[in-house]
């Protein structure tokens, strides 16, 4: 290969290797005399000496070795593996040298890719614009500081702007209640939300958008009908809103707790303890098992636990469990889907949905049936309910509170009761004593039945009777507390004028024992017998105190002293 002089040669090369191109210089025979420093990276990845060997076979795979050897001018474009190049063949005849060309070669592949990108850019962005354009709703787009950039036609018309009236400016200082200047700083979306704009109610969503992974800017979507319309809808959602806030109050009334620890009366120790520590269970979510005889006060304890606990704004639900026939118990605690069977005409919320993140209170949990104890045990579990005849179940938040006058454990021996539903119960165990255990609370009970039966029915009897008291102190009370309001609404009523109530108006089993007077002085066994045989006679004619003189064989006048003797006027 001939080589030029070195003299010729050094110029020539600084001119060439600042051009970015690579640059070959050859004769028609492919003999080369110069490649700048762009070529020699192009075809080797560097300046080596072997880079005239490949020089050749490189441009013979961009396809040019034709125009070479004729020396004709040429311009095309080559695919070589993955990559694009540009490349030009110039004859230097004009030169002088009749047998030298020059081949330019310009590796077009990253450019051709961002043309593409460019161009695919364009038609987006045009796509974008024309959906901005015809968008029926209310369109517009922020970057990261809240300033719009876009915003449809349809949403521009509802305002009465113009792009020069919003493009640029701060979202709040174009759009009244808007959040889209918060969701560009949160970069959290908010779908469907209720924004006033106008006056009017509208439908808002409000999504962020990233670019290279970084929080870009907001789209915001606003739903609006025609404007008369939209009238018509706001005037509707605002009666639909009162309506259900009326329904939500009295389904509130409906199923909320009525008592409170305060109604909880008691002078007695142990019960001032029982409910120290039943506040501090209704700080828990836990279930609670509650035991006791029949009468004792278990509901009150339990409306008393939901009042103070966190769901005391949630409903309250209260189930018998033994009053309902156990072919219906299943409907009422989980519920039916329409159909699901002969007179299910309609889908109907069991006990468990209505007391969804409240309390449901399961009064006489011991009369359940064991096929039912095994879908309560599932909800505790799972926190799942399942309509009769659904697909599919629903989850549910309640806290159970449990009740119960039976020995749950005999009933766990006896196979009646299963194990590990009293598990899952009794996380808490209040047990309330009986009232015969409780005795200093009898006249305090008393005393509050009376207080209530003074409100309804505008009376002023003052209490119990010393003598009266002494006969209920001395009742063993087998139906507790619910068994004294009883005697004591009983004798209220059947009182004619007084301000006490007297033995004569409490019921013959509570007067039937013999009074122990073994160790008194005669006088007094007189007087007790006396006082005995009036009280009898009293009862006997309903307190009418001239038949009762008329069968003594006293007059009236004398029956009022004796009365008066003995404290029983």
């Amino acid at each position: 290969m001939g080589e030029p002089s070195q003299t010729s040669q050094i110029p020539l090369n600084h001119i060439l290797d600042t051009i970015s191109n690579a640059v070959f210089l050859m004769n028609k025979k492919k003999e080369f005399f110069c490649l700048n420093t762009s070529a020699h990276y192009l075809i080797s990845g560097s300046a080596g000496y072997n880079s005239h060997e490949k020089a050749g076979d490189f441009l013979s795979k961009l396809g040019v070795d034709h125009a070479i050897a004729e020396g004709e001018e040429k311009s095309a474009t080559a695919l070589l593996g993955d990559l694009t190049y540009q490349v030009t063949v110039i004859p230097m005849a004009s030169k002088g040298h009749p047998d030298r060309v020059v081949v330019l070669v310009e590796d077009v592949s990253q450019a051709g890719e961002l043309s593409r990108q460019f161009e695919a850019c364009q038609r987006e962005t045009s796509l974008l614009k024309y959906i901005l354009e015809t968008a029926y709703d209310g369109l517009v787009v922020t970057d990261s500081n809240g300033r719009i950039t876009m915003m449809s036609n349809a949403y521009k018309g509802f305002l009465g702007v113009t792009d020069q009236d919003v493009v640029g400016k701060h979202i709040t200082d174009v759009v009244e209640n808007t959040r889209l200047h918060i969701v560009a700083k949160t970069g959290v979306a908010e779908i469907n939300d209720i924004q006033r704009i106008q006056g009017n109610h509208m439908v808002a969503s409000r999504i962020p958008y990233t670019v290279d992974g970084k929080l870009a800017g907001v789209v915001g979507k606003v739903i609006f009908q025609d404007v008369d319309e939209l009238g018509e809808i706001n005037k509707k959602l605002e009666t639909m809103e009162k309506e259900l806030n009326r329904y939500r109050n009295e389904i509130s009334k409906l199923h909320q707790a009525r008592y409170c620890m305060d109604v909880i009366f008691t002078r007695n120790a142990r019960m001032e303890a029982l409910k120290n520590h039943a506040r501090v269970i209704a700080q828990s979510d836990s279930n609670v098992l509650v035991l006791g005889e029949s009468g004792t006060g278990k509901e009150l304890f339990a409306h008393a636990i939901h009042q103070e606990s966190t769901r005391s704004f949630q409903p309250f639900i209260r189930v018998n469990c033994a009053a309902i026939p156990e072919n219906l118990l299943e409907s009422e605690l989980f519920g039916h889907e329409k159909g699901a069977f002969t007179g299910a005409s309609s889908t109907k919320l069991g006990k468990f949905e209505l007391a969804n993140n409240g309390t449901i209170f399961l009064d006489e949990i011991g009369d359940m049936p064991l096929q039912m104890q095994a879908k309560i045990l599932r909800v505790l579990q799972e926190g799942e309910v399942e309509h009769i005849g659904a697909s599919r179940p629903k989850r549910v938040d309640v806290r159970v509170i449990a009740a119960t006058n039976k020995n749950l454990s005999e009933m766990v021996e006896k196979k009646t009761f299963r194990e590990d539903l009293l598990y899952r119960l009794n996380v808490f165990t209040l047990t309330i004593p009986p009232l015969k255990r409780r005795r200093e609370d009898i006249e305090l009970i008393a005393g509050h039945a009376i207080c209530a039966l003074n409100r309804k029915m505008k009376r002023g009897v003052k209490g119990v009777s010393p003598k009266a008291s002494c006969l209920l102190q001395a009742y063993s009370w087998p139906g507790n507390i619910r068994e004294l309001k009883n005697v004591v609404e009983r004798a209220y009523h059947i009182m004619e004028g007084e301000e006490l109530i007297q033995p004569w108006h409490l019921p013959h089993v509570l007067r039937g024992g013999n009074l122990n007077a073994s160790q008194e002085p005669l006088k007094y066994i007189l007087e007790n017998m006396e006082r005995k045989v009036i009280t009898e006679r009293l009862i006997l004619h309903s307190g009418n105190k001239t038949k009762t003189a008329a069968d003594l064989g006293i007059s009236r006048v004398a029956l009022h002293k004796k009365l008066e003797k003995y404290s029983m006027k």
